[in-house]
């Protein structure tokens, strides 16, 4: 009897876990983690070279961008998104102010931008790339750490 109580419980286990996982997948298109440091020098606006893309439905759907990372800076940047290769667009507070100290030390720093369909969103693929650079001088580098960005349909 105990047995047949553990495989029935074990089942209805099995089956939750497979009712759940297609509900947190998400396309790998849509997240890019980055685990080396990567360094951008010069002035506002250039890519910085990470990518994520979504596909739109017939009817196009508003979008989250989000970016999180670990990042030192010689002097403020700015950091926005290029939609489909379009010009660096800035989204609210996009702003990285200059590390205080760069001995092993980060700060940390997340940018969510909504992108609503009147701007620039199409049917079909959609990209955004990381973008910005220095406010200041041209000779002001960035040094992006961990970091992540993600695409999402908003509901």
């Amino acid at each position: 009897m105990k047995t047949r109580l553990i495989l029935m419980f074990l089942a209805v286990v099995a089956v939750a876990v497979a009712i759940q996982t297609p509900a947190f997948a998400v396309a790998p298109s849509e997240v890019l983690r980055v685990q080396q440091n990567q360094f951008f020098q010069g002035s506002c606006c250039f890519s910085w070279l990470e990518t994520v893309s979504i596909t739109e439905p017939a009817k196009v759907e508003a979008v989250t961008v989000t970016w999180s990372g670990d990042y030192q800076a010689t002097g403020f940047f700015f950091i926005g998104i290029s939609l489909n290769g379009g010009v660096c667009q800035f989204y609210g507070s996009s702003v990285l102010g200059p590390t205080g100290s760069f001995d092993n030390f980060f700060d940390s720093e997340t940018i969510s931008v909504p992108i609503l369909p009147g701007e620039g969103l199409v049917p079909g693929k959609n990209t955004f790339t990381l973008c910005g650079g220095g406010m200041m001088s041209p000779t002001d580098i960035v040094t992006l750490g961990f970091n992540t960005l993600t695409v999402r349909i908003s509901k």
